[in-house]
């Protein structure tokens, strides 16, 4: 190899490890107290977070339940809650603004993880805000606009071979720059994980939960090679 080839190869080996010092940098680990609120700064962020978990003390149907509740400046960013007699699926990862704050368990101890929004991270979007991926020149925003809860039945009562149904329609807004989309489906449509093609990025749709007056889409955003 000569000079020149030796010369561009440190220097790409440079770039690459100042950039994974910086994600590090970046990246926020926090071990997690029990039953107090505590405070921490993250950038532009204050944290407020309550970490909640069943013993026996608790209500018997509570037991071994972990909830954890965080806030940014008072205001509700994130919800976990893990019921460990449910079959549910657990969105352990959620979004908010351009950042993914992640309730992990290793060993016992319970951390709270916050990076930012990057793409092929998979997270759950919620219906109460918007959010922002990738970097500073190549920015991605959505947000869930609509949601809508149909359910009945496909035929007449009269009929003996009708059959209940039970649906979320979705409106999902993506901003790209200036230009603003907006995608329609359904939680059926979902249920074969749904992919929304962009020209440079593709959406895929893995999941989705609705209760009450909210609804979660989990989903993963990829850049397309070459974009």
């Amino acid at each position: 190899m000569n000079f020149k080839m030796r010369k561009a190869v440190l220097l790409i080996t440079l770039f690459l490890v100042s950039h994974n010092i910086s994600a590090q940098k970046f990246m926020k680990k926090i071990q997690l107290k029990e039953g107090t609120v505590t405070t921490i700064k993250q950038n532009d962020l204050t944290i407020d977070y309550l970490l909640q978990v069943y013993n026996e003390k608790s209500a018997a149907h509570l037991i071994g339940d972990i909830s954890l509740r965080v806030q940014n400046n008072e205001e509700t960013i994130a919800e976990f809650y893990i019921d460990n007699d449910s079959t549910e699926d657990i969105y352990n990862t959620k979004i908010y603004k351009n950042y993914v704050l992640t309730f992990t368990i290793e060993n016992n101890n319970k951390y709270l993880i916050i990076e930012p929004a990057q793409f092929g991270k998979i997270f759950a979007l919620s219906s109460h805000g918007s959010a922002t991926v990738g970097g500073e020149n190549d920015l991605l925003e959505i947000e869930i606009t609509d949601f809508q809860h149909e359910w009945g039945y496909d035929a007449p009562p009269e009929d003996p071979n009708r059959n209940y149904f039970e649906d979320i329609n979705y409106t999902l807004k993506v901003k790209i720059k200036d230009v603003v989309k907006n995608f329609n489906f359904s939680s059926s449509e979902i249920e074969d994980h749904y992919t929304i093609e962009l020209k440079h990025y593709s959406i895929l749709i893995l999941s989705d939960k609705y209760k009450d007056s909210s609804s979660l889409i989990e989903m993963v955003i990829h850049k397309k090679e070459g974009k």
